[in-house]
């Protein structure tokens, strides 16, 4: 990817889009984003909403040169709840775990990111959807698109996507804490989660597979509500549609992780940095967004880091596939049944689990 005139244009105001916009402007470079939204933070229907990720948060701080702990809230320990059984895990030392804000408030990584990048110098263009593939082949060749979970920008950029089918609640609540809940059940293949931090609440129940079931998700809400303590109101569909809805995840071929495609530099999910079994996604963000700032001028460099910290998402879309296809009860039920009451005396390997399933994990440098 060669250097051109003008500035450089990010598509989305996201973590990966700030992160490299943020990036570039320290290079002294012009850097316009373009956000389909009023104002950075999201879609108002999901956002503000809070999400966990675990991370080594000094080591990418250093990593894509921005302090990210103002915006974020230590997690210490959280449950897992497998098939009924409830399980505490905490968090070693040695493994850190974050909770971090997403939205327009000024507690939100999304407006202190922003903020970073007004102060540098960016500009930004809101109410600038890039949602065709006109307005994509528009786009000044070297451009930047980080459009994340958004079915409308894979589609725009001609990239392969997995829809992902669910429900979702939100709501305010009186702690300011960082909680979280991983679910494991017969309602969802996948899993589904509650969490909290600033005093926001979040509940989702997805299915890569097909749309979530009402008794599916009428389960989770009921243990959302009664058991993890949130006083959700309703649950809404993922995307607006009427039968759960669908988000987009970039797990629908093997060649789905790419740092270029044609006149394009990829960023986040649209660049397949997330892991494909949990879909811990905003550690590969902020790296991405690092990377993808390199590749504008040292394409070659930015490739090879590109696949180093991606390497584990071949073996783990390949792991899941299989998961898929086998009884849930002998691959995760049982084994996980048999193997949580053991977590405390076995918490160090921890660390290593998140080198496997979070994209850069422990890789950055």
């Amino acid at each position: 990817m060669g250097k051109k005139d003008g500035p450089i244009h990010i598509v989305g105001a996201g973590l990966a889009g700030l992160t490299a916009a943020i990036n570039l402007a320290r290079e002294g470079r012009e850097v316009i984003v373009l956000e389909k939204g009023k104002r950075v933070g999201g879609l108002a229907i999901y956002n503000p909403s809070p999400h966990g990720t675990p991370m080594d948060a000094d080591a990418m701080s250093r990593y894509i040169g921005i302090d990210l702990k103002p915006a974020m809230v230590r997690l210490t320990e959280g449950t897992i709840v497998v098939w009924g059984k409830r399980y505490n895990l905490k968090f070693p030392p040695n493994v850190q775990s974050w909770m971090i804000e997403r939205g327009p408030r000024k507690s939100s990584m999304d407006h202190y990111l922003y903020r970073i990048a007004t102060e540098l110098g960016v500009k930004f263009e809101f109410d600038q959807p890039v949602i065709t593939d006109r307005q994509v082949a528009d786009l000044p060749r070297g451009s930047i698109m980080a459009t994340g979970l958004h079915g409308d920008g894979f589609e725009a950029a001609g990239v392969p996507y997995q829809p992902l089918y669910g429900y979702f609640a939100k709501c305010r609540v009186p702690w300011q804490e960082a909680k979280v809940s991983f679910c494991f059940d017969d309602y969802t293949p996948d899993y589904a989660f509650t969490c909290s931090v600033n005093g926001i609440a979040f509940a989702l129940i997805f299915n890569r597979h097909r749309p979530v079931a009402k008794w599916e998700m009428e389960k989770f809400a009921e243990q959302a509500t009664l058991e993890d303590g949130y006083p959700f109101k309703e649950f809404l569909p993922l995307g607006g549609g009427a039968k759960g809805g669908a988000a987009a995840a970039p797990t629908r071929h093997f060649s789905n992780p790419r740092l270029f495609h044609g006149d394009l530099i990829l960023a986040g999910t649209l660049a397949g940095m997330m892991d494909p079994v949990l879909f811990f996604g905003m550690h590969g963000a902020f790296a991405s967004g690092k990377i993808a700032a390199r590749a504008y001028s040292d394409p070659a460099g930015a490739y090879d880091e590109f696949r180093r910290l991606n390497w584990t998402f071949y073996p783990l879309l390949a792991a899941k596939r299989l998961i898929d296809r086998s009884p849930r009860d002998l691959l995760l039920k049982y084994p996980m049944w048999a193997t949580m009451p053991f977590m405390p005396l076995i918490s160090r390997l921890q660390r290593y689990a998140f080198m496997v399933n979070v994209t850069g994990y422990g890789r950055i440098k």
